[in-house]
């Protein structure tokens, strides 16, 4: 069937950054391309990513990269053997991108304006013929009389149907509502015999069922070790920045582990967070640093000399928890409560009592199965001619630029495919 005057071999449902460049590739190929697009412009969750500076990639060696993907890693060797992040750097540099290399490894536009992304892969898909649909909803995909094999899409609101051999979905997940991610492309999915391995929020801030986190609220702590405990179990550990929040915590660590601290908290398990406020030093170091700070300070307040070794904010309700009056002497001290003081510093315990919502998530941890789905090319196992890249898959990374790549690499092999 012909829209627009042409006959569409290749429609990509989904215009976020995933389907924007699935989109060109596959025109680039010289297949004859629709990209249809629910919103009324194509990359709003792009032009947010990053805090609008948009984190594209990282510079680190493919085994790291699995690494960060946790779980299903493994799936996305092929996608990123096919499309590096070395390739996308030059991709975006050839398409007028300038990048920088930051701490960690994490690519950025040189100018930290996410909104060049999005004009570049724009105006790649121009410069390829794509042609672009917006404000259209697709209501479901069409396949032949038997559903082995893709026919087309349909389209809501009596937008009728459009032709096409392939159809590549790449709607994204259910992380930042606002800008069109509402699930779509599951219920898509499902109705042509996906599984779907239930969405929850991931990269998200978690809500604690202590009150101290709250009274803290803006306080930043840095250099400190965060420990997922899990049915009295240590588990996944980070070391780096953390945030306390007006709810509970937040802060590149947290992230990073809040993956699967939602995975538990859904299988109903107790979830505690141990903080080590000072890393660097072993039990033995640090109560030795406690008692060298108390015999020197005798005379001055525990609330006083604390402050040499914490955040000012922190001191009281630490004093507190520890059920020491800060109004005490240095030198009256015991050694009891020397060493509560030295466990609390190594081991402040934080309760999780739930993620924050999808509308604060980064991403969306769960999606099509990916037993479901050719690594080598990303066509359904199931449906011939039905491609899935993005965040519809069950794939999550850590921050640092691996949910773009991901992104970008599983478009690229989808459309090549």
């Amino acid at each position: 069937m012909k829209k627009g005057g042409r006959e569409y071999e290749v429609i990509v449902i989904g215009g976020g950054a995933s389907g924007m460049l699935a989109a060109g590739r596959s025109a680039e190929n010289g297949s004859r391309v629709l990209l249809l697009e629910r919103n009324s412009r194509p990359g709003r969750k792009l032009g947010i990513t990053g805090k609008g500076r948009c984190n594209l990639t990282n510079t680190c060696g493919i085994e790291d990269f699995i690494e960060n993907y946790g779980r299903n890693g493994k799936f996305l060797y092929r996608a990123l053997i096919e499309f590096p992040s070395a390739a996308l750097v030059a991709f975006f540099n050839e398409n007028g991108v300038e990048t920088k290399e930051e701490r960690g490894g994490r690519v950025f536009p040189a100018s930290d304006d996410s909104a060049s992304v999005v004009r570049a892969l724009e105006t790649y898909m121009k410069r390829h013929g794509v042609d672009i649909m917006l404000n259209s909803r697709v209501k479901g995909i069409l396949t032949g009389d038997r559903g082995g094999f893709v026919a087309g899409v349909e389209l809501g609101k009596e937008g009728g149907r459009i032709k096409a051999g392939k159809v590549i979905l790449a709607t994204g997940g259910l992380s930042y509502p606002a800008t069109g991610s509402t699930g779509d492309g599951y219920a898509m999915a499902e109705r042509l015999g996906h599984a779907i391995v239930p969405p929850k929020p991931a990269l998200v801030p978690l809500e604690t069922e202590e009150e101290f986190p709250k009274r803290l609220q803006g306080l930043s702590l840095e250099n400190v070790r965060a420990t997922v405990n899990c049915d009295g179990r240590r588990k996944e550990s980070e070391f780096g920045d953390m945030l306390f929040t007006h709810f509970g915590v937040s802060g590149p660590i947290i992230l990073k582990l809040s993956g699967s601290i939602v995975e538990r908290l859904g299988e109903g398990r107790k979830v505690v967070l141990s903080i080590n406020l000072k890393p660097a030093l072993d039990e033995t170091k640090l109560e030795g640093r406690l008692l060298r700070e108390f015999a020197s300070s005798g005379r001055k307040t525990l609330a006083t000399v604390m402050k040499n070794l914490l955040p000012k904010a922190l001191v009281p309700i630490f004093l507190d928890l520890a059920g020491t009056p800060g109004e005490k002497k240095c030198g009256q001290v015991t050694a009891a409560e020397r060493k509560k003081i030295a466990g609390l510093m190594a081991d402040l315990r934080i309760t999780v009592a739930r993620p924050r919502p999808f509308e604060e998530a980064i991403i969306t941890r769960g999606g099509v199965d990916l037993r479901e789905v050719d690594p080598r090319t990303m066509q359904s196992r199931k449906v011939k001619g039905l491609y899935f890249c993005g965040e519809v898959l069950d794939i999550d990374g850590t921050t640092g630029g691996f949910n773009l790549q991901a992104a970008f690499s599983t478009a690229y092999l989808a459309a090549n495919s």
